[in-house]
């Protein structure tokens, strides 16, 4: 049965009418906020771009690149700093969750000189719906605005960018001060280790689900008990309308979610935005993740500080320090002799990848009799990043960056006769599995399998939920 806009409406999480019976009349109007200041956004508002230009990476293994733009108006500047005044942890949940707009500009139909002249400085602009004449100069980027308090909607437009018009003083002033990623403190790795141990309890990794979300991550380690929830991402590429099922089986699946913590393998959008979905009791576990900047890193987008700060108040935000020489983070003891540990990524590799991925935190599990091979779980760290743990045997593998373009060479020493090796991606216009062939080539002579999230035996996209990985059973299966 086809599944009609107005059925959607009611089914979709934290629509008005089911606000005020789950979380009160002040998240309510949050919601209704939101949606206005994106509509007078999608409405051609004053707005201020940024570009971020360190995101400009091969997202699609069919070669496109993608740069995105934080996104600002007056609107949204006034209700950030009303928000961030905020002191009361009671308070802010009960009024506010994070919320998320930015554009984006694929490669091949802009040129990249255009984008590169607007340098890292912020420009005023607006934006312009596809049927709009354009009747203003300035430089004119085609691309997709993509807004999200939930759901996430996606808008093909174009953006019109005043490169010769002055910000005032003023406005600049209120956006740095504002988003400012250094007011975050970092967090000692003795603190970490110590929230995960408490957050597992030494339970055992029974299962880990690599949800089928497209080119996002979110996996789910769950024991006994315990569940460590590492990303909670989501990518508009492989839902382009939520009028589907496969969609709302995506958020129905995140909003199922219960975390007894939050690791965040970086702060790029198709890490964290998922969490637009999530109940609300998980903001009140502890979030731990990279700092959003480092010495070579000095920029962090406005969406990643906005659920930065809301975790900060919160109490809940642990962030590691990109630049310490120590980078191993926290060992987390498991029953039946097993472990995790968290890595971080030391930044080393001459990709294009860029240095927020590069600086990532990498989940690696294994059992100390050597009786099981490794689960490696990568987030976005390339292998030329990643710390001495290639060697050992690696049964899974969640693949890094989506199995795009990047140098292979460490690659090379893992062991052959792996499990799986899972990719999390999407298709392209072509209906083709996005992903770089060389580097899938590779990971097919080190893992007698190399599977996508989408790629299950009824070759139905929709039809699976998640790749479920079984350690101890040393299989894996897609999840319906």
């Amino acid at each position: 049965m086809k599944i009609q806009p107005e059925q959607i409406y009611r089914t979709m999480p934290f629509q008005t009418r089911k606000y005020e019976k789950t979380y009160g009349e002040e998240l309510d109007f949050h919601e209704q906020k939101c949606h206005t200041i994106f509509d007078n956004i999608k409405n051609g508002a004053n707005i201020y771009i940024n570009v971020e230009k360190n995101t400009l990476e091969e997202i699609e293994g069919n070669g496109t690149q993608y740069v995105r733009m934080s996104i600002l108006s007056d609107e949204i500047l006034s209700y950030d700093i009303e928000t961030f005044r905020i002191e009361g942890r009671e308070e802010l949940l009960n009024r506010y969750r994070p919320y998320f707009v930015s554009f984006i500009v694929p490669i091949r139909e802009n040129k990249l000189k255009n984008i590169y002249a607007l340098e890292e400085s912020w420009h005023e602009a607006k934006f312009i719906n596809n049927e709009e004449t354009v009747g203003e100069e300035g430089i004119l980027l085609q691309g997709t605005l993509e807004t999200s308090a939930s759901p996430v909607n996606c808008i093909e437009g174009k953006l019109l960018v005043f490169q010769n018009k002055a910000m005032k003083k003023e406005v600049l002033d209120k956006i740095n001060n504002t988003y400012d990623p250094y007011k975050f403190p970092k967090t000692d790795s003795k603190e970490i280790e110590k929230i995960l141990n408490d957050a597992w309890s030494k339970d055992f990794p029974n299962t880990i689900d690599i949800y089928n979300i497209g080119h996002g991550n979110a996996d789910y380690i769950r024991g006994a008990k315990h569940r460590i929830l590492y990303d909670i991402g989501y990518n508009y590429r492989s839902f382009p309308s939520y009028n589907n099922s496969k969609y709302l089986k995506a958020v129905r699946s995140i909003r199922q979610l219960r975390p007894s913590c939050v690791i965040l393998s970086h702060w790029d959008l198709d890490h964290i935005i998922g969490c637009a979905y999530a109940k609300q009791n998980i903001f009140c576990k502890k979030w731990i993740a990279p700092h959003l900047v480092s010495g070579k890193d000095k920029k962090a987008s406005t969406n990643a500080i906005r659920l930065a700060h809301y975790l900060w108040v919160l109490g809940n935000l642990c962030l590691v320090d990109r630049e310490q020489t120590n980078k191993l983070i926290a060992t987390i003891p498991c029953r039946k002799n097993a472990e995790m540990k968290l890595w971080l990524g030391d930044g080393n590799t001459t990709t294009r990848i860029n240095r927020k991925n590069r600086e990532g935190l990498i989940i690696q599990i294994y059992d100390k009799n050597n009786n099981l091979g490794d689960v490696l779980l990568a987030g976005d760290v390339p292998y030329q990043s990643m710390p001495d743990i290639l060697k050992r045997n690696i049964d899974f593998m969640h693949v890094p960056h989506h199995c795009s373009k990047m140098e292979l060479a460490r690659l090379g020493v893992v062991p052959t006769g792996g499990i799986a090796a899972v990719i999390s991606t999407n298709r392209n216009k072509n209906k083709k599995i996005n992903y770089d062939e060389p580097h899938h080539d590779e990971l097919e002579k080190k893992f007698r399998k190399v599977v996508n999230t989408i790629d299950n035996q009824p070759k139905d996209d929709e039809a699976n939920l998640s790749v479920q990985i079984k350690w101890v059973k040393q299989n894996y299966s897609f999840r319906q």
